[in-house]
């Protein structure tokens, strides 16, 4: 079964426009959401992530996060879909700039509202974000270590019960609820 070839929509658009740009359902949405704070969790937990002139303590901006680490987590949460998610993550076509443009987008949400620190802000303004569109800069690096430390992050996370946040728009999501919907091979665990 061949994907319908849909263009990029920028990452400053809002929820909303991805679940008609996708036509996604709201369940299939918050898995996805879940499996891009999985990676996002071991995106934050390395320093290799970080670029050198990072504030160093988090929370971590979206800009503090090395190009070729944003282009490996993309991948990551692409090739880790479930069988629900798969098909959506599949719709983003690779680029030169970039190697899944929703997983990027989903990437670049959490980032944003991580902390809630934007729930108070109306949505017209929340959603306005500027989109970069500059291309990325990619360097020699070890994937192999990089992926194994992915995995590690996803084995403490399953040890640790914490909470997700998405946006205002989504309640607390327990991090075990990775595990229980299978988003990683079961030898990670």
């Amino acid at each position: 079964m061949s994907t319908p070839d849909l263009g990029p929509l920028a990452m400053s658009q809002t929820k909303d426009d991805l679940v008609k740009h996708l036509n996604i359902d709201a369940e299939t949405y918050t898995l996805m959401a879940k499996e891009t704070d999985t990676v996002y969790r071991w995106l934050i937990s390395e320093k290799s992530h970080l670029k050198k002139n990072c504030k160093g303590k988090p929370p971590y901006d979206w800009s503090d996060i090395v190009e070729r680490s944003k282009d490996e987590a993309m991948r990551l949460i692409v090739q880790n879909g479930t069988n629900q998610t798969a098909y959506y993550w599949s719709l983003a076509k690779p680029t030169p700039d970039c190697p899944n443009w929703i997983a990027r987008w989903f990437l670049y949400h959490k980032f944003r509202y991580r902390d809630g620190r934007n729930r108070n802000i109306k949505a017209d303004s929340r959603d306005a974000a500027p989109y970069n569109s500059t291309a990325s800069s990619h360097h020699h690096h070890n994937h192999r270590t990089s992926h194994q430390s992915y995995h590690t992050q996803c084995r403490q996370a399953h040890e640790v019960e914490g909470h997700y946040s998405h946006s205002s728009h989504y309640p607390g999501v327990s991090i075990n609820a990775a595990k229980d919907m299978a988003i990683l091979p079961p030898s990670v665990y």
